[in-house]
């Protein structure tokens, strides 16, 4: 049994699963023995990873489509989690948009809190209480280095990792006592689905993209080797300077030069 398994097994949820950083968390858990609930919306791509993970790994994998803007996610889920003992949870679900708050769908930036905050609030509060009980388990909260600074064109988005990183360290600092390790692991530019949803295109660097945007292996491999020993992690030597930089500037400036790379960053029709 790895050292994983051991302290956070015997299974983990992972949101977000079908594709990016939650399908590679998904398999890095798997490979480390611990089974696996797979949530997210696409009910075909979680079945074909879970077959992929139990071929692989020999773990159980099971699939739990869900729709983390509902409010009755916690009840949708109830079912695939209810005769099991979760020891991790990595609220790795989420999703941008790009452009001028008053211009966008108001609906569609009420689902980004659900999705991006509300959800991992409501999931977090109903299976951590069995790991705090047992006196082990962790919890993920994928947040990421916009958390760090406003920016112009992502306002909604930064606010809302913003929330789940001080979220996120308040809550390790709660839970500590009780045996249960808290991480909030902010990521930066990281090779997904999520630039094309967020309407960003990595190709707007052009040779420089190759630097700045990293694998998701890249991503969750440090995840897993810190979770326990530090509570905010951000992957990558680019990522460190950048959120050290934006601590020592000024909010106005950071916000204004966040927003300025945001801009060459969005998608051009």
């Amino acid at each position: 049994m790895s050292k994983l398994a051991e302290r956070y097994g015997p299974w983990a949820v992972i949101t977000g699963a079908s594709s990016g950083i939650g399908a590679e968390f998904a398999c890095r858990v798997a490979e480390r023995g611990i089974h696996v609930v797979l949530v997210a919306r696409r009910r075909d791509r979680l079945e074909q990873l879970a077959s992929t993970i139990e071929d692989m790994y020999q773990v159980e994998a099971r699939v739990a489509p869900a729709d983390l803007t509902s409010r009755d996610v916690v009840q949708v889920l109830e079912p695939a989690l209810a005769d099991i003992e979760i020891g991790l949870l990595i609220n790795c679900a989420g999703f941008g948009s790009v452009g001028p708050f008053l211009d966008m769908d108001p609906s569609v930036q009420e689902s980004m809190i659900n999705v991006n905050c509300r959800a991992p609030i409501l999931l977090t509060h109903e299976i951590v209480q069995g790991m705090r009980e047992r006196g082990r388990g962790g919890v993920v909260f994928v947040s990421s280095v916009n958390a760090f600074s406003a920016a112009r064109g992502m306002a909604n988005y930064n606010a809302t990792k913003a929330y789940d990183l001080l979220f996120a360290e308040g809550l390790a600092e709660e839970l500590r006592p009780y045996g249960v390790d808290v991480q909030a692991l902010c990521p930066g530019g990281t090779l997904s689905e999520f630039q094309g949803v967020a309407g960003l295109d990595t190709r707007n660097f052009g040779p420089f993209a190759r630097l700045m945007f990293a694998t998701p292996t890249s991503v969750v491999l440090p995840s897993l080797r810190a979770l326990g020993h530090r509570v905010t992690v951000v992957p990558g030597l680019l990522n460190k300077l950048a959120v050290l930089s934006m601590r020592f500037m000024p909010r106005r400036v950071s916000t204004w030069f966040l927003g300025v790379v945001m801009a060459r960053f969005e998608a051009r029709g």
